[in-house]
């Protein structure tokens, strides 16, 4: 069940932000670790907090004392994994070269330091490039890029694959960008307790999921599966989806959605990531203090956008 969020001011220079939750009890064996995000800044200027240390924290849970194992500006950089739609649709709609400078333009525009994978999902689940820094290797990878006449996508399989085989569940802060058409999707069958098992464990490991479509054939609200798949996981991870009627919007989408991650990333790493150890058994009201004067702030249970 989600969790709610609230914040108050307390007296003595002290803030506090309750956070009220509903939550299944961990199991046994896990550790009990918890985290949360805490954005702090100077009431009277708005400028960002950057000099705290743990000691200037406290958490609570149900009112007793969790440990603080550490309390660090959340500078990890983004792990992102673009999905490409290299299928038949891209050769229907001469889509390669706009596809091809859109991609090179989004390694362009996006900030150095994050990892990046490119990963087509025509007729089967290839890597092409794994994780890396090097712009250079992507583009490289991007030049390599060809349809496969006659395949779907297989956006579904894509995404789980890429999340089982590439990513790491300690991986601090896991994207992934979905290049796409409004072609046939050609994943295997998904019932609803396949799509669940895909879905929950990229909402509980903090996986942003953004998209970007080609939709010539109503948009992404059609009755298509590949564009309502792709809505879902967009909605459901708080990524954001643009589409575009013209092979030529590649070329600026892509580069735009690169803006907007820069942004977000700019805003993510000037907040705290506080890791503490949760009390035995685990509480299900979650408090957070700061000590000082002129302080405002506010929680974040993970790093994904905010609606």
């Amino acid at each position: 069940m989600g969790r709610l969020l609230s914040a108050a001011v307390l007296p003595r220079f002290a803030l506090l932000a309750a956070l009220a939750a509903c939550l299944a009890p961990p199991a046994a064996e896990a550790q009990l670790l918890g985290q949360v995000f805490v954005e702090v800044t100077r009431r009277s200027t708005g400028e960002p907090v950057l000099d705290l240390s743990p000691d200037d924290f406290e958490v609570l849970e149900n009112g007793r004392p969790a440990g603080i194992l550490s309390a660090a500006l959340d500078t990890d950089p983004m792990k992102i994994a673009v999905l490409i739609d290299n299928g038949d649709r891209l050769m229907e709609t001469n889509a390669l070269n706009p596809l091809r400078d859109g991609l090179d333009a989004f390694l362009d525009t996006l900030a150095p330091g994050h990892e990046i994978a490119l990963v087509t999902i025509a007729r089967s689940v290839q890597q092409r490039v794994d994780f890396t820094t090097d712009r250079a290797e992507l583009k490289d990878g991007v030049g390599l890029l060809f349809p496969d006449r006659g395949a779907g996508a297989r956006l579904l399989d894509g995404v789980r694959e890429t999340w089982d085989r590439r990513f790491e569940d300690d991986d601090a802060f896991p994207v992934m960008v979905l290049v796409l058409t409004d072609g046939t999707e050609a994943s295997g069958n998904y019932n609803d307790n396949r799509y669940a098992d895909l879905l929950n464990p990229l909402i509980a490991n903090g996986v942003t999921i953004h998209a970007v479509m080609l939709a010539t054939r109503g948009g992404v609200r059609a009755q298509q599966r590949l564009p309502q798949y792709a809505l879902n996981l967009v909605e459901n991870t708080g990524g954001s989806i643009e589409t575009f009627v013209a092979p030529t919007g590649y070329e600026s989408v892509l580069p735009r959605l690169a803006e907007r991650m820069n942004e977000h990333y700019g805003v993510v790493s000037k907040r705290y990531r506080l890791v503490f150890e949760r009390p035995d058994p685990p509480g299900m009201r979650l408090s957070v203090s700061v000590t000082g004067s002129d302080l405002a702030f506010g929680l974040y249970m993970d790093r994904r956008p905010q609606r």
